[in-house]
């Protein structure tokens, strides 16, 4: 997977949870909840989603490393190349 496939699902997921979202402008190097009003029951549910799209478990100490587009890419980038 590459990482225009990654980004894909990472939007889909995000916006699945959070359609006020708007894709266009996310800012990659920053915290999806410093850009919109994301909460931690969002964030689990877009945790899960990308571990359903995505087919990964995702170990809760990993959860961090999502918190950002940026963040997703570099990780799923290492585990699914």
């Amino acid at each position: 997977m590459n990482d225009v496939d990654i980004r894909t699902q990472v939007i889909a997921a995000l916006t699945e949870v959070a359609p006020e979202i708007e894709s266009e402008t996310l800012d990659p190097g920053l915290s999806f909840r410093d850009q919109y009003p994301f909460d931690s029951v969002e964030f689990l549910n877009f945790v899960l989603k990308l571990e359903s799209a995505l087919g990964l478990s995702i170990p809760q100490a990993d959860y961090p490393q999502l918190s950002s587009l940026r963040g997703c890419l570099n990780y799923f980038g290492s585990r699914l190349s």
